[in-house]
């Protein structure tokens, strides 16, 4: 029984899915806008594998005629990875980092998701997606401006030290107005 719950459950998630990713796809690219020297070569299907299973996805395909360069606007605004959903990268590249080996990782995914990747797609997606990783990892660090004035912080209650400026006009729970911190 445990094996036919996630079938009857993951056929029409899948289905909505799909329907989900073609209609974004379809937004995308009726909004894109082609760069110079780009054109519209017409629509093309990809099999994408996502979570719950497999789907069609039709999107525009574009190409630059004078780099012979060619792109899916749709595949990179919806974020898939190959054929994969974004989702279902995560899960590789999680898999393919937490066990040992890619044929493990291959392995875990079929028995606890029923998910079909090969270990070879599983290396292949870690490789891609990893080296892209661990750049941004490695890269300086950038904070960004904060104009907070005020950094609000919680405790329990049992002497946290506070700065005498912020003190001021605030009574303590003794009887004289003072507070008492270990």
């Amino acid at each position: 029984m445990e094996v036919l719950v996630p079938t009857a459950v993951f056929k029409p998630a899948n289905d909505l899915l799909a329907w989900l990713f073609q209609q974004a796809a379809d937004r995308i690219d009726a909004a894109y806008q082609p760069k110079l020297g780009e054109v519209r070569k017409g629509r093309e299907k990809l099999q994408v594998q996502g979570i719950f299973g497999h789907f069609v996805l039709e999107r525009d395909y574009y190409n630059h005629v004078g780099q012979q360069s060619g792109h899916y606007p749709a595949d990179a605004a919806l974020g898939l990875e190959g054929s994969y959903t974004p989702a279902l990268a995560k899960l590789i590249c999680l898999e393919g980092a937490d066990e040992p080996a890619f044929v493990k990782a291959e392995s875990h995914l079929k028995q606890t998701g029923g998910i079909e990747v090969s270990a070879r797609q599983l290396q292949r997606v870690v490789q891609r997606v990893g080296a892209a990783a661990q750049a941004w990892q490695e890269r300086p660090a950038q904070p960004g401006p904060c104009d907070a004035k005020v950094l609000y912080l919680s405790a329990d209650g049992t002497g946290v030290p506070m700065v005498p400026e912020e003190l001021e006009g605030r009574r303590g729970k003794q009887p004289d107005g003072t507070a008492k911190t270990p």
